[in-house]
This record gives structure tokens, C-alpha cells and sequence, in this order.
């Protein structure tokens, strides 16, 4: 019995990672479509609106890695990348300019760690097949 719990706990996070992601591009499909209906972003709570897909993605990122734990490397990298959703999606909501700098440079900095972890492992991953 506890087995069979066990299983039908992860699918429901995994399908709750589905769903977030799905609802994700959804949301950010509208506010492309809405946005270039209106001629730009002048809409008051464009803002706001638009941090929900990067909350969504994290929370995705988040189920997924609860479900399916991945070992040192990375789940660290899950960990950089569901932070760096968070920061930006903050940075789109705070009313502080300098917050939103803050959180925005921090995005993009773990953004390009974690883009740079994954160039970085393919380099040395096709290095060796090269040679082999």
C-alpha cells in the first residue's frame, strides 16, 4: 500500500509540472497576443501578469525535482534555475527600480551559470567522443 501511494504521489507532481508548464506558455502566449493587439505594453498590471509564467516555470522545475531527485551536480542546477525563475519573476513585480536591478542581474547571472554548466558538459562530453 505504501508503494502504490508513493507512485501515485510522484505522477501528481509530475502532472502538476506538466500542467504548470503548459499553463506557463499559455500564459505568456496571451501576453504576446495582447500586447501586440494593443500596440504594446500599456496595460497597468502587464507587470504582474507577466511574472506568473517565470512563477509557474519554477514551480514546474520545483515539482519535477521533487518527484525525480537528480544527484550532486544536477540538483544543484535544478536549484540555480528555479531560483533564477524566482529572481526574475520578483523582479517584475517589486516597486523598487533598484530591487528589480538587483533581482534581474542575479537572474541573468544564474541563468548564464546554469547555460554555462550545460556547454561546458557537452563540450567535454563530444572532446571525448572525438578522441575516442
Amino acid at each position: 500500500m505504501n508503494q502504490t501511494r508513493r507512485v501515485g504521489a510522484l505522477r501528481l507532481l509530475l502532472t502538476t509540472a506538466i500542467i504548470l508548464v503548459v499553463l506557463s506558455i499559455g500564459v505568456g502566449f496571451v501576453l504576446m497576443l495582447t500586447d501586440g493587439a494593443s500596440g504594446g505594453v500599456s496595460w497597468i498590471h502587464h507587470p504582474g501578469v507577466s511574472a506568473i509564467p517565470l512563477f509557474l516555470v519554477a514551480a514546474a522545475i520545483a515539482a519535477e525535482s521533487i518527484a525525480r531527485p537528480r544527484p550532486g551536480r544536477h540538483g544543484l542546477l535544478r536549484l540555480v534555475a528555479v531560483t533564477a525563475f524566482v529572481f526574475w519573476g520578483t523582479a517584475a513585480i517589486v516597486p523598487s527600480a533598484t530591487a528589480a536591478g538587483v533581482l534581474n542581474d542575479g537572474a541573468v547571472l544564474l541563468f548564464a551559470l546554469d547555460a554555462g554548466a550545460a556547454v561546458i558538459t557537452d563540450a567535454r562530453a563530444s572532446r571525448r567522443e572525438s578522441t575516442a
